[in-house]
């Protein structure tokens, strides 16, 4: 058993689909099962559908919808279909669209983030049903399964936290009769269920690569496949820094830092189940897919890692400072990290003295703005947005420099292995 994830990127356009179907064909005696995100770039026009929703402004979200719907039929008469065949699936996307619409024409609650998976969701589900019938059609056996059925999660919108033993149950109905051998099976990344309710969660932004770990481990799989447009995981973003270079093979423990750290080829929360069941990890390019890519596995020993540069940006650093003459300990931090985790909020950096704690977090206000109001009356709070989090793995002087001259450094955080800057 094989699990291939492909992210929006591989299927934003007819060409990127019909370059799926290819990259399957390589595998054909394989048992595959396929996690795909939205396409392209439409977790962004839903992401606007929610903000028009949520604050009452019916006809732009209608007009979004519109433009979603109308960008996904364009892709599917690209496709080397019949107009029968064509019509036939535009058919069925236009199910899960007048489900948006209705579903959005109705007054929002008042929970943003619910709101948010209930709509998002269906990016991940339009893309997998234009997939599934487009590969049934040119004779690529394969099944749809609703990601949503297996997926069982807690009820933290937007960043979900999955519940394993459940999971595992629903995933093991799989392996019943001849449904891992019968071809294909095609679901979604991103998406799962509260148990016993019909609420859609997501596992948090580009949260497909999680997925399809939490498949491949549910299902003892050989390997995992994430597929890029990339020639595998890289030290560096390449549009921010020119001399990266692609990493050949990565150790569990490595790769878990750099994501951890922010790295974007893979999500955080990929590797661990991975490294329970030692199922390799392959970064490989779909633009050429026999490319040998980047294995994450089980490397045994001390391995020399390259320096590796992570840059996230829109971050906000907060700062807390008592009110009185107490120190900021344990029972303050406490309280802090409890609200952070109700509103599924990371800290990608914390640093705290007697008096004072610092934390940086994605500057979302949609999470930051009720954390803000959550814990306003205990502390004085200064915050500030627009800045960036510069994490070095395995750093040298002479590198730090390069990197930091002509900045402004607000915060410095260091050890051994890893130094982190927040930047203006």
């Amino acid at each position: 058993m094989k699990v291939f994830k492909f992210g929006g990127a591989s299927v934003k356009d007819p060409a990127g689909v019909k370059n799926l179907r290819t990259i399957l064909a390589l595998y054909p005696e394989e048992s595959i099962l396929v996690v795909v995100s939205a396409m392209g770039k439409s977790t962004n026009k839903l992401e606007l559908i929610v903000q028009a929703w949520f604050t009452n402004q019916q006809p732009e979200c209608i007009e979004h919808i519109e433009e979603l719907r109308f960008y996904h039929q364009e892709l599917i008469r690209g496709l080397d279909m019949s107009h029968a065949e064509q019509f036939d699936v535009i058919k069925k996307t236009d199910v899960l669209f007048d489900q948006l619409r209705t579903m959005t024409s109705l007054t929002s609650n008042s929970n943003y983030n619910e709101n948010y998976d209930q709509v998002v969701a269906y990016g991940e589900l339009v893309s997998t049903t234009i997939l599934s019938e487009y590969l049934n059609r040119k004779e690529v056996a394969n099944s749809w399964l609703d990601a949503r059925e297996y997926v069982v999660t807690n009820d933290t919108f937007r960043d979900a936290r999955v519940q394993w033993a459940d999971t595992q149950k629903r995933i093991d109905t799989l392996k019943t009769g001849d449904r891992l051998t019968a071809g294909i099976l095609i679901t979604q990344g991103f998406i799962g269920r509260v148990k016993d309710k019909a609420l859609t969660t997501t596992l948090g932004r580009e949260g497909s690569d999680f997925t399809a770990s939490i498949f491949a481990f549910c299902l003892g799989a050989h390997d995992l496949t994430i597929w890029k447009d990339v020639p595998g995981v890289l030290n560096a973003d390449p549009k921010l820094f020119p001399f990266a270079e692609k990493i050949d093979e990565l150790s569990y423990e490595e790769a878990v830092e750099m994501t951890y750290y922010g790295a974007s080829v893979i999500h955080p929360k990929t590797i661990k189940p991975l490294q329970n069941k030692g199922i390799e990890l392959f970064v490989k390019s779909f633009l050429n897919p026999e490319a040998p890519g980047t294995v994450i596995k089980d490397l045994g020993g001390q391995r020399k890692s390259p320096p590796c540069i992570i840059v996230k940006k829109n971050q906000r650093l907060i700062s807390f400072a008592a009110r009185d003459f107490s120190f900021i300990a344990e029972e303050s931090l406490s309280f802090i990290f409890g609200e952070l985790y109700k509103l599924g909020i990371k800290a990608h950096l914390t640093q705290n003295s007697a008096i004072s704690f610092f934390i940086c977090v994605d500057d979302d206000p949609f999470k930051v703005d009720p954390f803000l109001k959550a814990v306003g009356d205990s502390f004085d709070i200064k915050s500030e947005g627009n800045l960036s989090v510069w994490t070095i793995r395995h750093h040298s002087e002479r590198l730090e420099k390069g990197l930091v001259q002509g900045k402004t450094v607000l915060l410095e955080q260091r050890n051994r292995h890893t130094v982190q800057y927040v930047l203006r």
